[in-house]
């Protein structure tokens, strides 16, 4: 779900399409997570980008992607195949496990909030959502995730707002029932 198979794909006669963003973090060096990333070739890199929201007529469907903004990144997009009802969101939905946002590369949990909530007005009870990270989900597990994260948030604020400190927050173990300190994202990780 990353990019780096693009070169690859690229040689293939693949067109690549991404947001804007994609193509200008990738054609430089990144910091992610504390690591150097150097700049994409420029076989990887898309060659046709959008800026808020592009629209395909591929296979008799009708494939819309719309950007959401500073989600899992600054460059997310969720894609709806409007006849076969399939909706893909990549990593602004890790279905079961606490999200990674990464904050280096312009997300936030605001966007990623924002971004489920999008989804929620996209999708209804019969539509096949596939996560970033995770099962293939229905809407009711999208309801579920986006409500869990709406109470961490307003659990942190509500400490931040009251004058605790990071570690402060962490011990109150708001995330410790979604996830574990062996995960990926762990629980303290996530919180702060």
């Amino acid at each position: 779900d990353h990019t780096g198979g693009n070169e690859n794909l690229g040689r293939t006669g693949s067109v690549i399409v991404a947001h804007e963003n994609v193509r200008r973090r990738m054609s430089m060096e990144q910091v992610v997570r504390g690591e150097a990333v150097p700049a994409s070739p420029t076989g990887a890199l898309p060659v046709v980008t959008f800026s808020e929201d592009v629209t395909f007529h591929l296979n008799g469907d009708e494939i819309r992607v719309h950007h959401v903004e500073h989600a899992h990144t600054d460059g997310d997009a969720l894609v709806y195949w409007s006849r076969a009802n399939v909706l893909h969101m990549g990593d602004t939905y890790f279905n079961g496990i606490l999200p990674f946002i990464d904050l280096d590369s312009g997300g936030s949990i605001d966007g990623v909030i924002a971004a489920l909530g999008g989804a929620l007005e996209i999708a209804n009870g019969d539509t096949v959502i596939i996560p970033g990270h995770g099962p293939i989900a229905r809407r009711g597990d999208l309801q579920a995730y986006h409500d869990i994260l709406l109470g961490m948030r307003a659990q942190v604020a509500e400490a931040i707002r009251g004058g605790r400190s990071l570690e402060q927050i962490k011990a109150l173990r708001i995330a410790d029932r979604y996830g574990r300190a062996t995960d990926f994202i762990s629980p303290d990780a996530f919180v702060e």
